[in-house]
């Protein structure tokens, strides 16, 4: 393992914060304007607000991963992004997406998902 970089990714949303979002920002447009104009904000806050809530959502539910530089014995250079983050200097194996520790008793990451990136 040559290289570890962490990267911050964003969650999923599942539609409960642009929902929430929504409902907070018809309720603050509704107490802005009169008439028509109340109506109008009320549509522009449940807008605004769906789409700040989604955004919070996603951010709230980010994690970590770890993109891994592997040397290869060649020279060649594979990238592979992984959930748990390798030690530095360790000697490991690929096999085909997938890495392994060199002592070949486990593999290195067993819950990752491995997108294997030619650099």
């Amino acid at each position: 393992v040559e290289g570890v970089r962490g990267v911050r990714v964003k969650g999923k949303g599942s539609g409960v914060g642009a929902v929430t979002g929504g409902v907070l920002g018809g309720l603050l447009g509704s107490n802005i304007g009169k008439g028509n104009g109340r109506s109008a904000m009320t549509a522009l806050g449940i807008v605004g607000g769906g789409i700040a809530g989604h955004e919070v959502e996603k951010r709230m539910k980010a994690r970590t991963v770890y993109e891994v530089r592997v040397r290869m014995d060649d020279g060649r250079v594979r990238m592979f992004t992984r959930n748990t983050r390798p030690a530095l200097g360790s000697r490991v194996v690929v096999e085909g997406n997938r890495l392994r520790s060199a002592s070949g008793r486990r593999p290195v990451d067993d819950d990752a998902r491995y997108v294997d990136r030619k650099v």
